[in-house]
């Protein structure tokens, strides 16, 4: 019998559940609330799914990724975010009205960065 985890299978606002932000290697999670309720903000605005591909990260697999030490991501404080059919330069400039404080612009892979850093906005492109 297979039994799935499924302890962080829950609702954490309208369009968004805890599982989506976890860690892939361990399923752990943190999230902070100001994350999300920028991340629900930016859903409301751009009327279409926002896809989470890297949420919270472990310090084991952001090494494996290739993260910086000092990764929001190891915080929950930082997204990496995908909207099918919606231009990424358009999702960029809401971003930053939103007030998201780092802002990394991904146009290769097709994805931003997104997180809420207590410093000063921070944008850049890789």
């Amino acid at each position: 019998m297979l039994i799935l985890n499924t302890i962080n299978h829950i609702r954490v606002a309208e369009f968004f559940r805890l599982d989506e932000f976890q860690c892939p290697c361990c399923k752990q999670v943190m999230l902070h609330s100001l994350l999300l309720q920028k991340l629900k903000g930016l859903r409301y605005i751009i009327r279409k799914p926002v896809i989470i591909t890297s949420g919270y990260r472990c310090l084991s697999y952001n090494q494996q990724v290739g993260g910086v030490k000092s990764s929001y991501h190891l915080l929950g404080m930082a997204a990496d975010i995908h909207v099918p059919e919606f231009p990424l330069a358009d999702l960029l400039k809401i971003a930053g009205e939103i007030g998201f404080k780092g802002i990394g612009f991904y146009p290769e892979q097709n994805f931003l960065h997104l997180d809420v850093r207590p410093t000063r906005q921070t944008h850049w492109q890789g």
